[in-house]
Formats: structure tokens, C-alpha cells, sequence
């Protein structure tokens, strides 16, 4: 999930919101480009929010192939439907707005030279929605890839009265997160491969009060409990390679990492609650 929480300098980075707004919904790192129908023998529609609330929404849907690969450049119509036992009831309907980002990766040679290679697109699907009360609504997705148009495939998804994380337009909770300073290895504090120490140099703290517009990213790759963490933090990966002399970027993994890799269970980073999530992987543009 994505959230802008306007304060000091944060309109600076309006550009940047942009390309934010992308987030792949693969389960991993790969694929390539899905606009080929061709290749394709079924559509399944994931949706990429981690929390939808009573109101105007930003709704995102991900698409993948059979072959699990992610579909970009496709033309696609939503239809939405609140729930009620076994009725349902169309209450909006919308064009997808569809938003993409080239994906690439850095490989470090012996030599120590960094080469960055390209790994086709990110993307996802978006339109603007309001609904109207909470409980359980579905959407149908019809998408047309390369001339042909597939039969709509439903998704169905919660929507909550009211968000517990931090709303938009609230100040940014203060949060004193571990940094390198703290840690001997930035995998004690990332289960990034590779991490980006670089993301760990700042707690949420002294990066929102810097002055200037900051992401902070909520995402485990190691520990998801969703299908997106890793592909988030890939997205914002590539995002800090563009945007790293602009604007400041932290990430916090959501639960005690010493406790998660021994087996004892996920415990969320005080971080976590107090910015009051539930789920992850979240994106802060600050």
C-alpha cells in the first residue's frame, strides 16, 4: 500500500509520487514482458492494496499470466460489486489506468565493478474509486492483451470503515529504527538480496525531519506474508538508483529479524506499530 503524508517539503516530490505509485504484483523479482497473447492462456488478477477503506481509493491490480508472469500494456476495465451473502450488487465501474516502470538490477564483478542490467517492466493497473460502506466487495477484470480480450476473471477483497495506519495528511510518526550504527552486518537489519545499505543510514526520524521528501518502505522479502514484499522493494530499489540525490529512503523491516530466522514467530519492529500497520509491505512518501 501506498500512502502520501504531506509534510514540510513532501510537495517537492510530486514527480516522484508518480513513479511511486508503481508496485509489480509478481511473487518475484523475474518475469519479463506479458504483452504477448501468444504466450498467454489466462489472466489472474491480484490486488495489490494492502488495505481499502470507506471512501475514495486509489485501487491497484496486478496481473499475472499461467506462466505466473506479470502482464504490462494491457487494456483494462474494472467492474465493482458489493457482496452480500451469495448476491452481489454493481455499484461503479472504471477504466484502469495502466502505470509501468522499467525493473533492472546491478551485478558486482570481481574486479569490484558495479554493472546495471535491465529486466523488463513493472506494473500495475489503477483506477480512482469510492466505496460507499465496509464488508466484502469483488471486482471483475477484463483485460485485453495484444487485440485479444479474455474472459473477466473476479477478485474479491475487504473494505474496512476506517484506516489504523497513519492518514494522509497526518504528521509521521517519529520513529527511532536501527541503522547501521546499530548492527554489524545490514542483514541483521535486511533481508534484501542484495540489501542497499544506503537505506539504512537514517532512522524514520532524522530522515522526515531532514528537510527534505522521504520514502519509508514497510517489506520483508524474507518474510512476506503476502505475495508483494519483494517485488515492493524491488520497485523502490530501482526508484533509490533515480531518486537517491533528491530524496531520502528507509527501510524498515516489519518484525524482529533475530526472532523470525530462529523460528520463534514474527514480532513487529516497534516502527511498525507506531505508524499502526497490520500488513505489509507499505510505502510512505513523506
Amino acid at each position: 500500500m501506498i500512502k502520501l503524508t504531506l509534510t514540510g517539503k513532501a510537495t517537492a516530490a510530486v514527480a516522484f509520487l508518480a513513479a511511486l505509485a508503481v508496485i509489480t504484483a509478481a511473487c518475484s523479482g523475474g518475469g519479463g514482458d506479458g504483452g504477448d497473447s501468444d504466450a498467454i492462456t489466462e489472466v489472474t488478477p491480484v490486488v495489490v492494496n494492502s488495505e481499502l477503506t470507506v471512501g475514495e481509493n486509489r485501487f491497484m491490480i496486478g496481473l499475472l499470466s499461467s506462466e505466473n508472469e506479470e502482464i504490462v500494456g494491457a487494456a483494462v476495465a474494472f467492474r465493482f460489486f458489493k457482496l452480500d451473502g451469495g448476491q452481489q450488487e454493481l455499484r461503479e465501474e472504471a477504466q484502469a489506468t495502466p502505470i509501468a516502470l522499467a525493473k533492472s538490477y546491478t551485478e558486482t564483478h570481481e574486479d569490484g565493478t558495479v554493472e546495471t542490467h535491465e529486466a523488463g517492466e513493472s506494473g500495475v493497473y489503477v483506477a480512482t474509486v469510492r466505496f460507499d460502506e465496509p464488508g466484502p466487495w469483488g471486482v471483475e477484470v477484463t483485460a485485453t492483451v495484444g487485440g485479444v480480450t479474455y474472459d473477466p476473471v473476479p477478485a474479491g477483497f475487504e473494505v474496512i470503515e476506517e484506516s489504523a495506519s497513519v492518514s494522509v495528511g497526518a504528521p509521521a510518526p517519529l520513529s527511532e529504527t536501527l541503522t547501521l550504527d546499530d548492527v554489524e552486518d545490514v542483514a541483521e537489519i535486511d533481508t534484501s538480496n542484495p540489501p542497499i545499505p544506503e537505506m539504512h543510514t537514517m532512522t524514520i526520524a532524522e530522515a522526515v525531519t531532514s528537510g527534505r521528501p522521504s520514502v519509508i518502505v514497510f517489506a520483508t522479502p524474507a518474510f512476506c506474508l503476502s505475495r508483494i514484499c519483494g517485488p515492493t522493494k524491488d520497485v523502490v530499489d530501482n526508484l533509490f538508483k533515480q531518486y537517491k540525490g533528491e530524496v531520502n529512503f528507509v527501510h524498515v523491516e516489519p518484525y524482529e529479524l533475530d526472532k523470525a530466522r530462529s523460528g520463534e514467530g514474527l514480532f513487529a519492529v516497534p516502527a511498525f506499530s507506531e505508524w499502526g500497520l497490520q500488513s505489509e509491505p507499505w510505502v510512505f512518501l513523506v
